[in-house]
């Protein structure tokens, strides 16, 4: 679990206060605790919630039966105490009856959709998107699930038993085979709010066909030879968007140790362009006074803040930097920065200009200068491990206030 070349990338980008270095790679080489959160649309949330308190975790904080980890802790950022934190190791899991118990309830609970399973900080964006149950709201890279189904319980939010929502929740993902993950995932929630999408995410479609005209009914069944007039066209607009984008992944290192050995600072560098896009089609698909959240699961300044600043400059005022720093203040983060640098297989770069002639796949849009510089890039937010014993995140939240 080492890596000379993700260490010398991330010292220079300076996303670590001073002094919490060590602290920093010593909690990303332990395993994560287990963490998951009761499904808060359901009807007896609470009733679990208090089950798993008195019937077990009550037990587990008594003399003996006190796990190494600690007790189990419910995470004070998430609304209603529906999300818990356990830790303890396998060995523990196969010597204390009692913890057996409490893995196969979750497990079951899982599989009947009270509870799901889900790393802590991977809870938090759909948390800031704020969705109500009239919003229209899309995942653009969806898979495997677990934030949409956060989005999901939104919707269903204060529902009545048999009442369905006005809004909906359009999940989206590229990959054919991980559609089906999400499906699966998803369907333990029930809802009739769904419709699960396979497209590319920046090429998700702008215009949706109305149904055939009379007249265009009329010309089929007379087996006319000119053809038909087009149904009419519709503007597809949402009012919450979720970009929780294809990352290099350094964030989840905790629970994907392997990327220990692949880390380079390639990867990152690649994958810019496409985040960019996909990020500047949502900004296109949002409605005007909507909200959309970007997310990565990465440290990586180019992947966050170099994508958001360009975001923001080439919509040319149309979007603003949410300031969330008085939501969930019990959640610790780190403001973005303003400056950063460019890496490529053979040195780091300050500016375009450094780089322009022997930068070897850089783009202009990953650097920063003084237009990014200027920007109210410290609303962005970056969580690390060692700060709530957790994996690494990056969300930053926008706003639409124009057309673009």
């Amino acid at each position: 679990m080492r890596n000379a070349a993700f260490e010398e990338y991330y010292k220079a980008q300076d996303i670590v206060p001073v002094g919490e270095w060590e602290a920093f790679l010593s909690t990303l080489r332990c395993p994560l605790p287990v963490t998951f959160r009761i499904n808060g649309s359901g009807k007896f949330a609470d009733h679990l919630r208090d089950k798993l308190k008195q019937d077990f975790f009550a037990k587990l904080c008594s003399g003996e039966l006190l796990v190494s980890g600690g007790p189990p802790a419910s995470l004070p950022w998430y609304p209603n105490g529906y999300a818990w934190q356990l830790e303890f190791s396998r060995s523990q899991l196969r010597k204390m009856p009692l913890l057996r118990d409490i893995h196969d309830f979750v497990k079951h609970a899982n599989d009947a959709g009270s509870i799901s399973r889900q790393e802590a900080v991977s809870m938090v964006p759909p948390l800031f998107l704020d969705v109500q149950p009239h919003h229209r709201v899309l995942d653009m890279c969806a898979a495997p699930g677990s934030k949409t189904f956060q989005l999901l319980e939104a919707i269903h939010a204060n529902s009545r038993p048999g009442q369905t929502p006005p809004g909906f929740v359009v999940a989206n993902d590229a990959d054919f085979m991980r559609c089906n993950l999400l499906t699966h995932q998803t369907k333990r929630v029930c809802s009739p709010c769904l419709l699960v999408t396979n497209h590319d995410a920046s090429r998700f479609p702008v215009f949706l066909a109305g149904a055939p005209t009379a007249a265009a009914q009329a010309s089929a069944a007379g087996g006319a030879s000119a053809p038909p007039p087009r149904p009419p066209r519709y503007t597809v607009r949402f009012d919450r968007i979720l970009a929780d984008v294809p990352c290099s992944g350094d964030g989840t290192l905790r629970k994907s140790p392997d990327i220990w050995r692949k880390w380079n600072v390639g990867g990152g560098n690649s994958l810019h362009s496409v985040q960019l896009r996909i990020a500047m089609h949502g900004a296109k698909l949002l409605e005007v006074g909507g909200r959309m959240v970007y997310s990565t699961c990465t440290f990586n300044p180019v992947e966050d803040e170099a994508v958001v600043s360009e975001l923001l400059l080439r919509c040319g005022g149309a979007l603003e930097l949410l300031d969330v720093s008085d939501c969930m203040p019990q959640l610790r983060r780190m403001a973005g920065k303003h400056t950063w640098q460019v890496r490529d297989r053979y040195r780091f770069y300050s500016s375009w200009d450094e780089a322009r002639e022997t930068g070897y796949k850089l783009e202009e849009s990953m650097f920063s200068n003084p237009a990014k510089a200027a920007l109210p890039l410290e609303r962005c937010m970056r969580f690390l491990p060692h700060h709530g014993d957790t994996g690494g995140f990056f969300v930053a939240v926008l706003r639409k206030v124009s057309e673009l």
